[in-house]
């Protein structure tokens, strides 16, 4: 049966009707509302205009941020806090009219991944996507890893340098800070003051930097440009050696906006994971770019959707 999957990021909402292949029927997207009602109403029209038709059998809502799948609700979301402390399948199941089940954004994509993706020969991968912020997923043995009340598998929020710069959940140091695509244009516009004669330098004389500027002017063959990607990508190793080494993964696939710089953030990640990783898990794991770009999310939403609940919740906590 046909499943919706629901990917909710900060700034845009896309649904999908999709089949249990993997194919995407239909597709709506709006822009991510930051008030709690319209953000409720937003979800529930794009939901609503994917789910009309025939043979939908529940809808997966992929959200960022830390979740109490007890409670089936966000409890901290840094990069969209309207979403915080909504009983979102109270609110929108009697919107809808079907069964709605909740799943962290980075959790479902990293199913998107295993699915239908980079991964979909492995039993064990761990997913991090690499954007605005930095998420992603453990998956071993076959079975989404979501910890005792749902908010398991923050790899962006593992702290890498403990004395590093502040990150948007308060914390120093976290992955996040350290390789996403808003670290990257945070210490390209430190060198470009540093270096004013490189481009990068010239160009923050005109304008901002964006982390996308980096990757053009690495490709350029800019040298303070590409020393940022290479910058990002040693910290991204060294958050992904330590997952190797917990884990234990088949794949390690990397995904999100950033990817866009591909080998120029990878080749460095892969000398660190092969530096930092220990055997034998150093010599199994793949370090590989994700396949499905941003249709991730609701494709592993939507599959995840078509699951009967399997979190294995603990007594609730008081």
């Amino acid at each position: 049966m046909n499943a919706v999957g629901v990917d909710v990021g900060g700034t845009k909402i896309a649904a999908g009707v999709v089949t249990p292949e993997g194919k995407i029927l239909d597709e709506v997207r709006y822009p991510t509302p930051h008030s709690p009602e319209t953000l409720v109403e937003t979800m529930a029209r794009a939901i609503s205009e994917v789910g009309d038709g025939p043979q939908v059998g529940g809808v997966c809502l992929a959200v960022p941020g830390l979740i109490l799948a007890q409670a089936n609700k966000v409890v901290f979301s840094p990069n969209l806090r309207a979403v915080e402390g909504i009983p979102l399948k109270d609110e929108l199941e009697p919107k809808i009219g079907m069964p709605l089940t909740i799943e962290n954004d980075g959790n479902a994509a990293a199913w998107g991944e295993f699915r239908f993706g980079v991964g979909s020969e492995a039993d064990h991968l761990v997913f991090v996507t690499l954007g605005t912020g930095i998420g992603g997923g453990v998956i071993t043995q076959g079975i989404l890893m979501r910890g005792a009340q749902g908010s398991g598998g923050e790899l962006g929020h593992v702290t890498i340098q403990a004395t590093g710069p502040r990150c948007a959940c308060g914390n120093h140091g976290c992955l996040e800070a350290l390789a996403s695509g808003t670290a990257i244009g945070r210490r390209a516009r430190e060198l470009a003051v540093e270096q004013p004669d490189s481009a990068l330098g010239r160009l923050a004389a005109r304008r901002q930097i964006l982390g996308e500027d980096v990757t053009e002017l690495a490709r350029e063959g800019d040298e303070v440009a590409l020393s940022v990607l290479d910058e990002a990508g040693r910290w991204l190793g060294v958050g992904l050696a330590g997952f190797v080494n917990i884990f234990n993964p088949e794949v390690v696939a990397v995904g999100g906006g950033v990817m866009e710089a591909g080998e120029l953030v990878l080749r460095a990640a892969r000398k660190e994971v092969i530096l930092r990783a220990r055997p034998p898990s150093r010599d199994l794991a793949e370090v590989k770019v994700a396949t499905l770009g941003p249709k991730s999310g609701v494709l592993g939403a939507a599959a995840l959707a078509a699951l009967p609940p399997a979190l294995p919740l603990c007594a609730p906590i008081n």
